[in-house]
């Protein structure tokens, strides 16, 4: 009689731990994610990282100044808070084109995702190329908790990339270098035909301050070099504007180095200068770190 309690009791405690090792979504056990084990998933909404595409989004076309685009949603399905590591593109279309014309604009890594809430996925341009309607792959590099990890899943969206086009189309043939991740100088440079005599254009580094990514705020009007021109340069730190005031009929291209400056980005991150004058052109530019 003792013996056949032990049994059916042993029975009981089999189906138990079947139930738990079948656990949630995407394959992975409670009993796992209980001792701290990294898990990897697929792009399923209900899976511990809830992965949904925004499926085709041609309809809105990703320009050089266009908001972020929303391709995708994360969302937390377990009771502890994710932080993100890293989310990137994997790839644009058939490897035809340059996977770097995108840029994952969100979420951004140290973001956390709160127990039962949702983060925007969404991608911005970081070159000025119009490549049309393309799949694109988004990978989530890796989501942290307390006791799960998800790392690696990705999911696909199609884009129409139009960043070659939007205010940053060249209306000024604006252009702003690239600068290294161990540089301390940068070069602008615009065609300045149209510019009123006296008149003033100014181009603003904001974008690249703000984000962290290069500092210039310790660049002075001694820092700023006329390389080609008739005109004056200054440049205000707090503002990380340049003004350029011209002379009377310029025609030549204008060309000013910028000295002094910090950069604190990665390599491979893509920031945006913008330009604008007293004639009321604007233009732009995107530049990276290398």
């Amino acid at each position: 009689m003792r013996l056949q309690s032990i049994k059916h009791a042993g029975a009981v405690l089999a189906i138990v731990g079947a139930l738990v090792v079948a656990g949630p979504s995407a394959g992975f056990s409670v009993l796992e994610t209980d001792r701290g084990v990294g898990v990897q998933t697929v792009a399923d909404p209900d899976a511990y990282l809830g992965i949904e595409s925004e499926g085709d989004v041609t309809g809105t076309a990703l320009k050089a100044d266009s908001g972020p685009l929303r391709v995708g949603t994360l969302t937390n399905n377990v009771n502890e808070p994710f932080t993100v590591q890293d989310v990137t593109i994997a790839s644009i279309g058939d490897g035809s084109v340059d996977d770097g014309i995108l840029a994952v604009a969100s979420p951004n890594t140290g973001d956390t995702i709160d127990v039962g809430t949702t983060a925007n996925v969404t991608v911005e341009c970081a070159a000025k190329q119009t490549v049309n309607e393309r799949d694109v792959v988004v990978r989530v590099d890796g989501v942290e908790g307390s006791t799960i990890s998800v790392a690696d899943p990705t999911f696909n969206a199609t884009v129409d990339i139009q960043c070659g086009q939007g205010k940053f189309s060249g209306q000024v043939s604006f252009a702003a270098s690239n600068v290294s991740s161990d540089g301390t100088t940068q070069t602008v440079s615009f065609d300045p035909t149209g510019l009123s005599s006296k008149g003033e254009a100014t181009i603003d580094f904001s974008d690249p301050q703000d984000s962290g990514g290069v500092s210039y705020s310790s660049v002075t009007d001694a820092d700023v070099t006329v390389q080609s021109g008739k005109g004056t340069a200054s440049f205000d730190p707090n503002t990380a504007q340049l003004t350029y005031s011209s002379k009377s009929n310029e025609k030549n291209t204008v060309t000013i180095e910028i000295a002094n400056l910090e950069v604190d980005g990665p390599t491979g991150e893509s920031y945006q200068v913008t330009y604008a004058d007293s004639d009321g052109r604007e233009d732009g530019d995107i530049f990276e770190i290398t």
